[in-house]
This record gives structure tokens, sequence and C-alpha cells, in this order.
């Protein structure tokens, strides 16, 4: 019911086509398939209360978040969160089709500083244990390898690696 009345149903909706795909659950049924990832991720149920806005807030008390998964940021539809224990998403802006894995860290460089968060693109992948902090952004199309530590822009169409990243791959965007 709260999904119907939703007016993000939606941006609901492409979260669930998108973990969908990448989880191979095979239902037709929009509502069958909220209803497999309300029941066993609570990382999507974290996420789909955070679309429902004010509602969201008070049926949380329901089914506990994850304590170690925090979401304190505006994020595009198509999300895709796999696995992501000791995950803090905390940036300006998070673009459509954001996938992160385990250990992603979004933030500030200093306490209180919330105008220092970074802003990510549209389809941008980050990989195991990456850390993005500071007033930086990450353009769409990006590729963030495990392990990397993001403390500078990264432009449209690369994929970054290592501690402090760096571009090895840059492809270009004829559009």
């Amino acid at each position: 019911m709260l999904f119907a009345m939703s007016g993000a149903r939606d941006v609901i909706a492409e979260d669930i086509e998108s973990f969908k795909r990448h989880r191979n659950i095979k239902v037709r049924s929009e509502m069958r398939a909220l209803i497999i990832l309300l029941t066993d991720t609570p990382y999507y149920r974290t996420l789909f209360y955070r679309r429902l806005g004010r509602v969201g807030r008070l049926v949380r008390w329901y089914a506990k978040e994850p304590p170690t998964f925090t979401i304190d940021c505006e994020i595009g539809g198509g999300c895709y969160l796999a696995h992501p224990f000791a995950t803090i998403l905390a940036a300006k802006k998070i673009g459509k089709n954001f996938s992160c894995r385990q250990c992603t860290t979004l933030g500030n460089k200093q306490d209180g500083d919330n105008d220092s968060k970074p802003t990510i693109g549209d389809n941008v992948t980050l990989g195991a244990n990456v850390c993005i902090i500071g007033g930086i952004h990450i353009g769409d199309n990006v590729t963030v390898g495990a392990g990397s530590v993001v403390v500078k822009d990264c432009p449209a169409g690369c994929t970054v690696v290592g501690n402090p990243a760096r571009i090895i791959k840059k492809t270009t965007c004829d559009g």
C-alpha cells in the first residue's frame, strides 16, 4: 500500500528492476519482487524507507535498519547495493544507476563540514572498501576499483584505482 501511494513510485520501480537484474530475480510482478526484496534484503529495505520520505520514517520502527548501513543523501533511481555491510553514503547527491559494494564510505573530510561532501554522477560503480571524501565530483559512467581512496575529481567515463586513486582508463564519450 505504501508503494502504491508513494510519490516516489517510479524511482522505487527503477530500484526494483536494478535489484532484479543484478540478483537474477525471476518474477514478473513488480509487487512480488518488492515483497521479496523487503523480506530478504535489509539494505534494500533501508533504501525503500528512505524513498518513502516522511511516511518511511514513521514505519521504520517496524523493521530495524542494519546498524552498519547509513544513507544520508538523495540517490537517483536504479540504485543497486551489493551487500553494503559497513557502508556510509553521506554525499551531496548520488545520481541514477549507482552501485556499490561493502565497506564503502562517502563523506566529508572534517566533522561538521557538510559543504565538503562528494557529488556522484550517473552510472557510477564503486568496488569494495572504497573511500570518497571531500567536496569532489565523480563524473558520469565512472568505475572506482576496490580499495581506492578518491580525494580528487574524476572526469566522466573513466576507471580509477589505488590509494590515492589515479585514472587507469578513460573512454571518450561521443555525445
